[in-house]
C-alpha cells in the first residue's frame, strides 16, 4: 500500500499532498487503491470514517497537490461550511497551450455536464456559475505558466474554463490537445490552500511543484 505525504498533522486536520494518478475515491469504471483507503488505514479510529474518511474537496485523479482532511466531525462541518461560503483560497499551478491575454482577469462562464458524454463538462448558459481568476506567472514559446484561483467550486471547472478559451492544460486527456510535446499528464497542480481557523488564526500550506511538472517546464523554458 502507497503511503500518504503528509503536509502537516495535528489533532483536528491532516494536510496531504496528493500524488497524480490517485483516485480520492471509488467512482465508475475505477479500478485499485484510492485515497480514501490510505486514509482507512492511516486513521482507522477516526470518527470521520463516515463522512468520506474526513475528505472536505477533491482533486481529479491526474491533478496533484493539497487536500484538506478534518480529523473530528467538528473540523469536518467547519472546514464544509468554510468551502460552502467561499472563506478559503486554493491556489492551482497551470501549464495551458498558448500564449493567454490578458495576463490577469477573471473568467466567469457557467458549466454544465455533457448531455452526451457524461464524464465531460462544457461551458453552458444553462449551467451553474463558475468562477475562475488568474494570473500569469510566465510565457513560453508555445504555453503560458499560470497560478489560478478558482472562486467557485464546480467539477472541472479550471480544465472546462482554460479549454472553453482555446488554451487547454497541457496534457489534459479530455479537455486538452494531442500534441507530441506532452508532461505525461495534466500540468495541474493544488499548489496553495488558505483559511481562518476557528480560533481566528491564518493557516496557509504549500506543496511545492512535482518533480515531473518541474523537469517539462525546465525543458520548455
Amino acid at each position: 500500500m502507497a503511503k500518504l505525504k503528509i503536509i502537516f498533522e495535528d489533532k483536528n486536520l491532516l494536510v496531504i499532498d496528493k500524488p497524480a494518478g490517485l483516485v480520492v475515491h471509488e467512482g465508475s469504471g475505477q479500478k485499485g487503491e484510492t485515497l480514501v483507503d490510505l486514509l482507512k488505514s492511516y486513521l482507522p479510529a477516526s470518527v470521520c470514517k463516515l463522512e468520506r474518511c474526513g475528505l472536505v474537496h477533491r482533486l481529479d485523479k491526474e491533478t496533484s497537490g493539497l487536500l484538506l482532511v478534518a480529523k473530528t466531525s467538528a473540523y469536518f462541518i467547519f472546514l464544509k461550511e468554510l468551502f460552502r461560503t467561499s472563506r478559503i483560497t486554493k491556489e492551482y499551478l497551470a501549464l495551458i497551450h498558448g500564449k493567454i491575454a490578458p495576463r490577469k482577469a477573471v473568467i466567469k462562464i457557467p458549466i454544465a455536464r455533457d448531455t452526451v458524454r457524461r464524464v465531460r463538462f462544457s461551458p453552458a448558459r444553462s449551467g451553474k456559475m463558475a468562477e475562475t481568476a488568474y494570473i500569469v506567472v510566465g510565457y513560453f514559446k508555445n504555453f503560458s505558466y499560470l497560478k489560478v484561483t478558482p472562486k467557485t467550486g464546480r467539477t472541472h471547472q479550471i480544465r472546462v474554463h482554460f479549454a472553453g478559451l482555446g488554451h487547454p492544460i497541457v496534457g489534459d486527456k479530455i479537455y486538452g490537445r494531442r500534441d507530441s510535446v506532452q508532461p505525461g499528464r495534466q500540468f495541474l497542480h493544488a499548489h496553495r490552500i488558505e483559511f481562518i481557523d476557528p480560533n481566528g488564526k491564518k493557516r496557509e500550506f504549500v506543496a511545492p511543484l512535482p518533480k515531473d511538472l518541474e523537469k517539462f517546464l525546465n525543458q520548455e523554458s
